[in-house]
């Protein structure tokens, strides 16, 4: 399959609740948090993703018929700060490389651009698989207020 990987591309808010979607059905019964949790699918609402889209840079897997297979959240101050967050990848597609080039391809631009910091924010348990990308615990931790009440399915 040809897929294609955008930097600031446009993504819909179906597009994005159709991808919510194939997560929150693919739940899979392993040690991995449900993505239907993580992604506080149940609290989202279609105008608040819509200004969520419009003020994040999205990053993409683009397959057959310009379908959305992989996304990924990047937020700045355009300066010195780069955080990718929501880093996700239709089940279906999962295993071929998608989430790991999503962030490379992120993380390529953002050095580019010469940001200081390079953040990112992971499901629990999913810390080895950016690890092997060079990402690594940091000195400065993300303290969390609210947003985190999800637990094991």
């Amino acid at each position: 399959m040809d897929i294609r990987y955008y930097y600031a591309d446009s993504v819909t808010v179906a597009e994005f609740f159709a991808l919510l979607e194939q997560l929150s059905k693919a739940e899979d019964g392993s040690e991995r948090f449900a993505a239907r949790d993580v992604f506080h699918v149940s609290l989202r609402d279609p105008e608040k993703e819509a200004q969520s889209l419009a003020c994040s840079i999205s990053v993409t897997a683009r397959g057959e018929g310009h379908k959305l297979l992989g996304y990924a959240r990047v937020l700045t101050d355009q300066a010195y700060i780069y955080y990718i967050l929501d880093v996700m990848v239709d089940p279906e597609y999962r295993g071929q490389g998608i989430g790991t080039r999503l962030v490379e391809h992120a993380v390529e631009e953002a050095q580019k651009n010469g940001f200081i910091k390079i953040f990112l924010t992971a499901i629990p348990g999913s810390e080895p698989f950016y690890e092997r990308m060079g990402f690594r615990s940091s000195m400065s931790p993300v303290l969390v207020l609210r947003g985190e009440e999800y637990s094991k399915s």
